[in-house]
């Protein structure tokens, strides 16, 4: 890859053909300041240390940033390369540009660190980057910049270095510039990267993209005037040109997608351009009446922009020749999104020219404020939740969480829904609404009956399947990515339960009622019982029953205590098996009962099977009330119920006869 270098001698020319709004007076003056304090430095490859910051500078002045960032662009190595401080720069231009210089200044080199302490550094650089953007976002545009002439002179560095430095860049740096929409940055960085971490790849796209170049260049030509023609005879005022092929997107989808090389390679890329999103539309119509659309090729990103502010029609046609050809429909504003991202911020005094040749100032698209802030507020809150984090931690999120991890589909309506990546049918049905998503059973995938934990990918067509019979597994809450709709699964869930402890409550009290021959004659009386036990509605109170967490020995206790048992039991005859004095006479038999493992705890009897010393016993902890003792055999709807249910409280025990024979002796 060839690429325009200045140096220190032609700057200030080269920088006036292409950005001549610049304060150049100012701009002068901080160069022979950088070049005074870099004087005597040198670089890796023996070149003068000073043309490194210049073609950062340039690199800011392609990008049409104000003279400040520009400045601050070759000074940037002044504060960690030389004697100069803080205050030096202040003196001479201002804290603006000072406070700039400082936000990109490392808080120390490491060349010569151990490994552990190089990632410890590595990691509060990077922490100080994102705390000084947060403050003025051209910190990122300058470090950037630095980035990619670092990157372009990186063949003079030890093959180690070069390693080190291409997968710091891949990683963290190129998914920045993504982040912040600034998408020529980005490609470069990546194919800089590319060339450096998969040379024997890197050098098969290559060798591969020559032969039939000029061919190529050709034919795209040709469709380039076919289609101005096109649009020239619709009335459509557009601006129509080739686009270039990223290197390491061509590795990705060969090795991700699984297309050939030469099928890539062979792909035409056209980029259209007009003056509203009104006209971007007719401009699909027009494409489609004169080329064959391809199936799954459509994505439309204005609808639905990507995360990081970009807008576009995408779409990809069969020419007459059998020639595919993916084509990218915008708007200016959109293209100046797409192409600079917050760069386009700062842009106070850059003008661009329609095709109609009319002088439009560009001073603000609200797209680009919008992203603007929706980065910021990431990076404050990436940085509030990895507060205190280690360095490790710190740097593995970093990764993480710049990918978007966003994917965009569509439903057979043309309703486009974002999603997070691995998302399956059940996140989309919820999307669309949450009945929606209690009652779906399956999905078309792209016109395919498919499984409804089918992983989701940008572009596909889904329609739910739904059915009022259909309900949620527990297991989706395993499967679901939103954590919105999970919570939706769990509460759904958590309900089922309350409703079956509801029930079961309900059977308990009856039943017992029954046995004992208390009348119910109202909802009023469940409720003055229920109050007694300082529970304030009836519902709770069968809910508590079904958990255990009131037991109905309880309800008699309280009801004998307020004499309400009285009125309500009715005795025929006695019918209790066994009365409290017999049940404790028969408890003496043996001291206690053993429990595996514990040496002191609560113990309760069970009312429902009354166990005494001869039955088979288990243990059953409850919340709060220590262990319940019932028979192995107990018939309790509400403990079989909770037994399944809970299996993990049930505990072995026995009864304590060898501890009744030691305190006799």
């Amino acid at each position: 890859m060839k690429y325009f270098s200045v140096n220190f001698n032609n700057f200030i020319q080269e920088a006036g053909k292409v950005h001549p709004q610049l304060d150049y007076k100012n701009l002068n003056k901080a160069l022979i300041f950088a070049i005074e304090a870099h004087k005597r430095q040198k670089r890796e490859s023996g070149e003068e240390y000073i043309n490194h910051p210049v073609n950062v500078a340039y690199i800011l002045v392609t990008m049409k940033m104000d003279t400040a960032t520009v400045i601050a662009g070759l000074l940037h190595d002044v504060l960690e390369d030389t004697n100069y401080k803080h205050e030096d720069l202040v003196k001479h231009f201002g804290s603006e540009i000072a406070d700039l210089v400082n936000g990109v200044t490392k808080i120390e080199s490491f060349p010569y660190h151990t490994k552990e302490k190089r990632k410890e550094l590595q990691a509060e650089n990077f922490r100080k980057l994102l705390i000084s953007i947060t403050k003025d976002v051209r910190i990122i545009l300058i470090k950037l910049a630095d980035r990619v002439h670092n990157m372009r002179t990186l063949e003079y560095l030890p093959q180690y270095k070069q390693i080190r430095i291409a997968r710091e860049t891949l990683d963290i740096y190129a998914p920045l510039a993504n982040r912040f929409g600034i998408a020529k940055i980005q490609w470069e960085l990546e194919d800089l990267c590319f060339k450096y971490l998969y040379p024997n790849e890197y050098k098969k796209i290559i060798d591969k993209s020559s032969p039939g170049k000029k061919e190529r260049h050709f034919f795209i030509n040709d469709i380039i005037e076919s289609i101005r023609n096109l649009l020239s005879q619709s009335k459509i005022e557009a601006e129509v040109m080739g686009r270039s092929k990223n290197l390491y997107s061509t590795y990705l989808k060969n090795i991700i997608k699984k297309i050939k090389f030469e099928e890539i390679l062979d792909l035409i890329g056209i980029r259209i351009i007009v003056k509203s999103v009104e006209d971007c539309y007719k401009v699909l119509g027009v494409i489609q009446t004169k080329y064959t659309p391809i199936k799954k090729g459509f994505r439309d990103y204005i609808s639905q922009p990507k995360p990081n502010g970009y807008q576009s029609l995408h779409i990809v046609v069969e020419s007459e020749e059998n020639k595919i050809i993916e084509i990218q429909i915008r708007t200016f504003e959109m293209h100046l999104v797409a192409e600079e991202g917050i760069a386009a911020h700062w842009r106070y005094k850059e003008f661009y020219n329609p095709p109609s040749k009319r002088r439009k100032k560009v001073t603000e698209v609200p797209q680009i404020q919008e992203t603007f802030e929706r980065q910021l507020t990431w990076i404050r809150t990436f940085l509030r939740a990895q507060d205190n984090q280690d360095p490790k931690t710190f740097l593995q999120s970093l990764k993480l969480n710049l990918y978007p991890d966003i994917i965009v589909v569509r439903t057979p309506e043309n309703d486009y829904f974002q999603l997070q990546k691995h998302s399956t049918p059940i996140d989309l049905a919820f999307k669309v609404h949450t009945e929606v998503g209690f009652h779906c059973e399956g999905a078309f995938i792209n016109g395919k009956l498919t499984p409804i934990r089918t992983e989701l990918h940008t572009g596909d067509v889904v329609q739910i399947k739904t059915s009022p019979q259909a309900k949620p597994s527990k297991d989706w809450i395993n499967i679901i990515r939103s954590a919105k709709s999970r919570q939706k699964v769990r509460s759904y869930f958590s309900q089922m339960e309350l409703q079956e402890f509801l029930e079961l409550g309900k059977e308990i009290f009856y039943k017992k009622s029954r046995k004992i021959h208390l009348k119910i004659e109202s909802e009023e009386k469940i409720l003055e019982i229920a109050r007694l036990l300082k529970v304030n509605d009836v519902k709770t109170f069968f809910i508590k029953l079904g958990k255990e967490e009131i037991l109905f020995d309880e309800v008699k206790t309280v009801l004998e205590k307020s004499q309400l048992e009285d009125k309500d039991i009715v005795r025929p005859g006695e019918q209790i098996e066994f009365d409290d004095n017999i049940l404790i006479s028969k408890r003496r038999e043996a001291k206690g009962i053993v429990i595996e493992n514990i040496d002191s705890i609560l113990i309760r009897y069970a009312k429902c099977c009354n166990p005494v010393p001869g039955d088979k016993i288990v243990g059953y902890t409850t919340r709060g009330r220590g262990l319940t003792v019932h028979r192995d055999d107990c018939t309790n709807p509400g403990f079989v119920n909770l037994r399944k249910r809970e299996p993990e409280r049930i505990t072995k025990v026995k009864w304590d006869y060898k501890k009744k024979e030691k305190n006799e002796n």
